[in-house]
C-alpha cells in the first residue's frame, strides 16, 4: 500500500513539473517575439538647403564732418530725414570761403586777361607762368574750402544721427579717438547681410543666387535677396568665406541691426529619409541607432543623421536601400530580438 502511494505521488509530481515547464517555455517564447511594423528603405528626392543666421547692416554708411575745427553755420537735416545724393546737408562758417572766393575770382580775371597777351607774345613765358600758377593755386584753395564748408550727401539714404547743432563748434578729434561726425547717414535700400560659408559648402554658392531671408519680426514672411559678392580669402580661424547678400528694402520695413535667418537652396539630390520617431538615442550620449529586420531577427544599426525635413530626418550612414526599418515596436527591441512582422510597407 505504501509502495502504491509512493508511485502515485511520484507520477503526479512528474506530471505537475512537466506542465509547469511547458507553460514557462511558452511564456518565454511569447516574451522573446516582439510584434513590429517595418518599412522598406528607398531613395527620396531631397531639396538641399544651406542655412545661416546673421544681422542686417546698411549697404553704405558715412560719418560727415569738417577737416578742421570750425563753427557750424547751418544744418538742413535731422535724424530720420531722407536725402538724395548731392543734397546739401550742412554748412560750416564760410568766412574763409568768402575770402578764398574773392581771391580766386581776382586770379581768374587776371589769368583771362593775360592769356590772350601771352598767345600774341605781348608778355613773356615767365610772366604768364606766374599768373597761371597764382590762378591754379587759388582755384584749388577755393575748391578745397568749398568742399570743407558745404557738405552734401555722398549717396541717397537716411540720416541716422545728428550729433551737433547750429552754432556749435566742431572740434576735430585726436587720432585714435574715433571717427568724428556732425551727421551720420546710411543707405538702407538695399540692405546687406554677411554670411560665413564653410569651405565644404562654398562650391554650392554662386553669384546672383537667390537667398531667402526670414525674421521673427515678420512671422510667415520671406524676403528675397541675392548673392552680390563672394570674398576671395578664407578665414583661417573659422574655415569660412564671407559672402555678401544684397537685400532690396524699398519699403524700409527691414532695419539695420535686425537678426535674421537666411536659406540658400542648392538644388535636389537623392538620399534616405526616415521618420524621426524611428530613431532611438542612446542614453547619456549623442549616439543614435535604429533596428532593421534580418530574417525575422532585429539587428541594431548605428546611425549618422543629417538635416531634418519636417517630421523626417536624413540618414547619412547606417542604412542601405532595401533594408527593412522597424518603425513601430522598436523601443521594445534589443539586438538579435526575435520579431513578428505584423505590417510591412514596401
Amino acid at each position: 500500500m505504501n509502495t502504491k502511494n509512493i508511485l502515485l505521488t511520484l507520477t503526479l509530481s512528474a506530471l505537475f513539473l512537466w506542465g509547469c515547464g511547458k507553460k514557462t517555455d511558452n511564456t518565454k517564447a511569447q516574451l522573446k517575439t516582439v510584434p513590429v511594423e517595418v518599412t522598406k528603405i528607398t531613395d527620396s528626392d531631397i531639396n538641399r538647403d544651406l542655412e545661416f543666421v546673421g544681422t542686417l547692416v546698411a549697404w553704405k554708411e558715412a560719418n560727415l564732418a569738417a577737416q578742421t575745427t570750425a563753427r557750424i553755420q547751418r544744418i538742413y537735416v535731422d535724424a530720420g530725414s531722407h536725402v538724395s545724393e548731392g543734397q546739401l546737408l550742412f554748412e560750416m562758417d564760410d568766412t574763409q570761403l568768402a575770402q578764398a572766393k574773392i581771391q580766386y575770382q581776382i586770379t581768374k580775371d587776371n589769368y583771362d586777361r593775360m592769356k590772350p597777351l601771352f598767345e600774341s607774345k605781348s608778355i613773356s613765358q615767365s610772366q604768364f607762368d606766374q599768373v597761371k600758377a597764382a590762378f591754379e593755386t587759388s582755384e584749388k584753395t577755393y575748391t578745397l574750402l568749398l568742399a570743407n564748408t558745404q557738405f552734401r550727401a555722398p549717396f541717397s539714404g537716411v540720416i541716422t544721427s545728428k550729433k551737433l547743432n547750429e552754432g556749435e563748434v566742431f572740434l576735430l578729434a585726436p587720432a585714435g579717438a574715433g571717427a568724428p561726425a556732425i551727421v551720420s547717414m546710411a543707405q538702407v535700400n538695399p540692405l546687406k547681410l554677411m554670411i560665413g560659408v564653410s569651405e565644404i559648402n562654398l562650391k554650392e554658392i554662386k553669384m546672383n543666387q537667390i537667398v531667402e531671408i526670414t525674421s521673427d519680426v515678420y512671422p510667415g514672411e520671406t524676403f528675397k535677396g541675392t548673392v552680390s559678392r563672394i570674398f576671395p580669402v578664407l578665414n583661417p580661424s573659422t574655415r569660412t568665406v564671407d559672402v555678401e547678400v544684397r537685400l532690396p528694402n524699398s519699403n524700409e520695413r527691414l532695419k539695420p541691426g535686425m537678426y535674421v535667418r537666411a536659406k540658400v537652396n542648392t538644388g535636389s539630390s537623392k538620399g534616405i529619409l526616415i521618420k524621426r520617431s524611428s530613431v532611438l538615442k542612446m542614453l547619456g550620449s549623442s549616439s543614435f541607432y535604429a533596428f532593421i529586420s534580418k530574417n525575422d531577427i532585429a539587428k541594431r544599426v548605428e546611425l549618422i543623421l543629417g538635416n531634418e525635413y519636417n517630421e523626417k530626418i536624413e540618414v547619412m550612414s547606417g542604412l542601405n536601400y532595401g533594408d527593412y526599418l522597424v518603425t513601430k515596436g522598436q523601443s521594445l527591441l534589443k539586438d538579435s530580438s526575435k520579431i513578428d512582422i505584423k505590417t510591412k510597407f514596401e
